[in-house]
C-alpha cells in the first residue's frame, strides 16, 4: 500500500513538474517571438532612416537651405550720419565663408557742415546698397563679417543762392562703399543679432567725396 502511496505521489510530482516546464517554454516561446517582432520592427525603422538620410544626401532641395537676417543700424561718419534697413540672405553651410546677398535703404542728414562744401544748404541724401558681406565664424556666436556694396541714390539740396521758396534740386549719385564689422548671431534657427564695426565709402555727391565711421546694429535672423 505505501508503494502504491509513493509511486502515485511521484507520479504527481512528476505531471507538475512537466507541465511547470511546458508552461515555462511556452512563456519563453511568447517572449523570444515578441522580442524578434520588436527589433524587426526596429531595424525596419532604421532601414528607412537610413534611405531617408541617403535621398536627403543626394537631393539639392535638403542640401540647401536658405537663412535671413533683418537688421536697423545706426552709422555715424565724419560727413554725414544715417540710418537704414538692412536685408541679408544666404545659404546655410558649414563652409569657413558665408556670403550673403544684402539690400539695404538708408536716409541720411548732414552730420557735421564743417566738412561739407561750402555753397549749399538744406541737404539730403537717400540710398540703396547693393552688394554682398561675407561671415566668417570667429569664435563661439561672434562673427567677422567684410563687406562691400555699390550704393545708389539721390541727394536734394539747395544753393545758398538759390531763393528760400525754391525747390531742393536732385542730384543722383554712386560710389563704392567698404564695411568691417563684428557680430552677435544666437545660436538658434530664430534669434538675435548685434554688431559693431567701421564703414569706408567713395561717393559722386555735390556736397564730399568720401566719409568713414562707425556703424551699430540690431537685427533678427530667421
Amino acid at each position: 500500500m505505501k508503494k502504491c502511496i509513493f509511486f502515485g505521489l511521484s507520479l504527481l510530482l512528476a505531471f507538475n513538474i512537466q507541465a511547470q516546464f511546458s508552461l515555462d517554454t511556452k512563456a519563453y516561446d511568447v517572449q523570444k517571438r515578441e522580442a524578434e517582432a520588436a527589433q524587426r520592427r526596429q531595424d525596419s525603422l532604421l532601414q528607412v532612416q537610413r534611405e531617408d538620410a541617403r535621398i536627403k544626401a543626394n537631393d539639392i532641395r535638403f542640401r540647401l537651405k536658405w537663412g535671413n537676417m533683418l537688421t536697423y543700424r545706426q552709422s555715424i561718419g565724419m560727413m554725414e550720419s544715417s540710418y537704414n534697413l538692412s536685408y541679408y540672405g544666404y545659404f546655410v553651410s558649414r563652409k569657413t565663408w558665408t556670403f550673403p546677398l544684402s539690400l539695404r535703404l538708408s536716409s541720411s542728414r548732414n552730420y557735421d557742415d564743417a566738412r561739407l562744401k561750402s555753397g549749399y544748404t538744406d541737404w539730403s541724401q537717400h540710398l540703396t546698397y547693393l552688394g554682398l558681406s561675407g561671415f566668417r565664424n570667429l569664435k563661439d556666436d561672434f562673427y567677422l563679417s567684410l563687406g562691400g556694396h555699390l550704393p545708389l541714390g539721390w541727394e536734394r539740396y539747395r544753393l545758398d543762392t538759390d531763393p528760400i521758396d525754391r525747390k531742393r534740386r536732385l542730384h543722383l549719385m554712386t560710389g563704392i562703399n567698404a564695411e568691417e564689422r563684428i557680430f552677435y548671431m544666437s545660436p538658434n534657427k530664430t534669434g538675435l543679432i548685434l554688431g559693431v564695426g567701421l564703414y569706408q565709402r567713395l561717393m559722386t555727391s555735390k556736397l564730399y567725396w568720401y566719409d568713414i565711421g562707425i556703424t551699430f546694429e540690431v537685427g533678427l535672423k530667421f
